[in-house]
């Protein structure tokens, strides 16, 4: 019996206004923007829904991306993405949550040492998810084809060829299809990619391998959490090694300690320069991997004794960037365009960015029926810093594995970041939200080579730079990382940029939980010692989050 493409949604159509090629979360979101904003959709996806792929947490900066999305385009999809606790009432039970961020270092022979280790507790207005990649996929797509996009799966585009009328695409069973323009999310060597000549240059060498895995001891039951914080499983947590680090997070955990019978994401990251692929592209023989370089740490190893892989997924290269993502009403966007390492919540922080832009370009492009590549050339110099940063994050992260201390400061400058991403996006939606729409969106076109679309504090800037530089310098064997960690913690100590909610600049403040007294203390210092580029940020958020306590915005 031949297997079909599977059709949803109103009947397939040659023609449409945008075709979207993936299914993923940054495609389904855009196509359901542009629907919302009037234009004929398309999705094409070569897979077939559910997918098996890694479960991504969010943060406060990425649940404000999505309201802003939600309000910016009248989509309530997005705005429940927000809410961790709608997320698993009407999207998908196995989702979990992420009440806190862990760091635990590791070094051979030796138990977990609770002088080694980190926890950011998570401060959010919305309770930030873990999110069950294959349920929220599945679920995107169903609320995409209600809203009337046509959406295909198991459907690959062999060619793609564009005139001064739009672009035609040939399927693999040979049928044309027509559309205005075309964006890629899926990855790197499609035909888009082809048509457009962009070329994939790698990045930083690492690889990757990810996995849903049973039996994965939640580690509280091997060691405590710090004294005020959450559960260890009821977050991300990163095990750090010289040389990667391994990043588990929990479904199913919103209630306490997971049962053995939920699942948890396992994903293993190596230096490739020093870790070379070893034979064998099976879930066994990856697992076998992660394995070998747990063994040496007892409480890991511990933690992944009775673990079971269900399924894998695995990259060699992830980092890298398109040479070009636009062209003659074509766009590459988000995996189509750029790759990176799972570290630190990048990928939904990143999608929801690119998400929020793109929709807005090309709904302007049709409405001016101008799909020229000049159209989308911030999103091709956004996509090309995102991946620069992240670059320069991953390599400063192998630089400090080996190292608590250069851990522990680059994770509180990290941590002070996205902080002021968050008060910065909560600012922009609020101003969005009351109708000052111009001035929100002002805020929303930032400089793209920092590789973020929001507004930041410019000396914030200054001093991620200068914190990745000493890693550089640290890498190259030029300084030792005692020294680059002293030096970014007397900087974290005396800057006016860093509130003393938290002992950023304090070495033995291993635990940031969001307290009365810190907020206190920081209300005092944004009205007398802090930054002006900080005050009015800080200012706008408010001792409880809704922006009433320190003062007026404006």
């Amino acid at each position: 019996m031949t297997s079909q493409p599977d059709h949803h949604g109103a009947r397939p159509a040659d023609d449409a206004d945008v075709t979207i090629l993936g299914t993923t979360p940054t495609a389904t979101l855009l196509a359901l923007a542009l629907a919302r904003g009037g234009l004929t959709v398309q999705l094409l996806g070569e897979d077939q829904l559910p997918r098996v792929t890694g479960g991504e947490a969010t943060l406060p900066c990425t649940s404000f991306l999505y309201e802003l999305i939600a309000t910016r385009y009248r989509l309530p999809e997005a705005a429940l993405l927000a809410d961790a606790g709608r997320v698993r009432a009407e999207v998908s039970h196995h989702s979990g949550v992420h009440r806190t961020w862990g760091f635990a270092h590791h070094e051979p022979g030796r138990e977990h040492r609770a002088a080694h280790s980190l926890q950011f507790n998570v401060p959010s207005e919305h309770g930030e998810s873990h999110f069950h990649r294959p349920d929220l996929d599945a679920w995107l797509l169903a609320r995409a084809a209600q809203r009337g996009v046509r959406t295909q799966q198991r459907t690959r585009v062999d060619k793609a060829v564009a005139d001064d009328h739009g672009v035609r695409l040939t399927l693999d069973s040979g049928r044309e299809l027509r559309t205005r323009m075309v964006v890629d999310t899926q990855g790197p060597g499609s035909a888009v990619a082809r048509a457009l000549g962009a070329e994939r240059t790698t990045l930083r060498t690492t690889r990757t391998h990810g996995f849903h895995a049973v039996g994965v001891r939640p580690y509280e039951l091997i060691a405590p959490p710090r004294p005020g914080s959450h559960p260890w499983s009821q977050g991300v947590l990163t095990h750090l090694f010289d040389g990667g680090w391994l990043q588990i997070g929990h479904f199913r955990n919103g209630d306490g300690t997971p049962p053995p019978t939920a699942p948890a994401v396992v994903t293993l990251s190596l230096d490739a320069s020093r870790h070379p692929a070893p034979p064998g592209e099976s879930t066994e023989d990856l697992w076998q991997e992660v394995l070998r370089h747990t063994a040496p740490h007892p409480s890991l190893a511990a933690q992944l004794a009775r673990a079971r892989p269900m399924a894998s997924w695995s990259d060699p290269a992830p980092h890298w960037r398109a040479t070009r993502t636009a062209g003659e009403r074509m766009l590459l966007l988000d995996r189509a365009a750029l790759g990176g390492d799972p570290l630190l919540g990048r990928d939904l922080y990143a999608s929801a960015q690119l998400v929020l832009v793109a929709a807005g370009d090309i709904l302007a492009a049709a409405r001016d029926d101008d799909f020229s590549p000049g159209r989308f050339r911030y999103l091709e110099r956004l996509q090309h810093g995102m991946a620069d940063r992240h670059d320069a994050l991953v390599g400063a992260a192998l630089a400090a594995g080996g190292s608590f201390e250069l851990w522990s400061a680059l994770a509180r400058v990290w941590l002070l970041g996205t902080m002021f991403d968050a008060l910065s996006l909560k600012r922009s939606a609020k101003e969005l939200a009351r109708g000052a729409s111009e001035k929100a969106l002002a805020g929303l076109r930032a400089d793209p080579s920092r590789g973020v679309c929001h507004r930041t504090v410019p000396e914030y800037d200054d001093l991620l730079d200068s914190t990745l530089a000493l890693c550089r310098r640290v890498a190259a064997g030029d300084t030792a990382p005692r020294e680059a960690a002293d030096r970014i913690m007397r900087r974290l100590r005396h800057d006016r940029i860093v509130p003393p909610i938290y002992g950023f600049g304090d070495p033995d403040d291993l635990e940031y939980v969001l307290s009365l007294r810190g907020r206190l203390r920081t209300l005092r210092w944004i009205r007398g010692e802090a930054q002006p580029s900080v005050q009015r940020l800080v200012r706008s958020y408010g001792l409880r989050g809704g922006g009433r306590d320190l003062g007026d915005d404006d």
